[in-house]
């Protein structure tokens, strides 16, 4: 089987063997044992790279045969660094079956150079749609109460004073029309705006468990 994957994880454990994960096109993120022959590119199976890759269905496992590179990634700050491995991150912990728009969005914000607080907050957004599990953001999500004064991870979205929960964190009526308006609109339009930095920060750590919470 061929498939296309971009490399999540990476780590060298032995002199010619190195363990990798990946998120691919065909079979959603599924973890690999590569071994280095000569003549081979190690790049195409570095961090964030993108590449093809052949394999052999063993049972649940699967055997990789060949890899190609596609295109490589050469962060070129420690901002961007970061940037990128905060959504590997974000995904790898996770059983994540083929997606193709998924597949799609990491391929689109893999390849963004500014703007990373932003980037990586519309990420984690449009991730959470994508997976199903979007939280309610737009009245209590207990009684249905346009009034909401928290986020609860125990009940997957904004709750009143009357629903609060021992989880619940500090939410505004502005981080949810701002978390909805970014999901919603490409990373090319909200760029340009002067987002404050504090609220995408609230945003993305609220997310970050959210997620967390509901797919662990």
């Amino acid at each position: 089987m061929e498939l296309e994957g971009f490399v999540i994880y990476s780590r060298q454990i032995g002199e010619k063997l190195r363990q990798i994960a990946i998120y691919s096109d065909r079979i959603g993120k599924v973890g690999l044992i590569v071994k280095l022959k000569r003549g081979d590119f190690p790049l195409a199976v570095d961090l964030f790279s993108l590449s093809r890759f052949k394999v052999l269905q063993k049972g649940e496992d699967f055997e990789l045969q060949e890899f190609k590179l596609i295109r490589p990634s050469f962060p070129e700050s420690q901002e961007e660094f970061f940037y990128l491995s905060r959504i590997a991150k974000l995904l790898l912990p996770f059983h994540l079956p083929a997606n193709r728009k998924l597949f799609t969005l990491i391929d689109r914000y893999f390849q963004v150079k500014e703007s990373f607080q932003l980037a990586y907050t519309m990420f984690l957004l449009k991730f959470s749609f994508l997976e199903g599990i979007f939280p309610t953001l737009n009245r209590c999500v207990s009684c249905g109460s346009k009034s909401f004064q928290a986020f609860s991870l125990e009940k997957g979205g904004v709750v009143c004073n009357n629903c609060i929960t021992k989880d619940s964190v500090p939410w505004s009526r502005y981080l949810s029309k701002l978390a909805t308006q970014l999901t919603k609109e490409s990373f090319e339009k909200e760029k340009s705006k002067d987002l404050p930095l504090e609220a995408l920060d609230r945003i993305a750590k609220v997310f970050e468990s959210h997620v967390n919470y509901r797919l662990s």
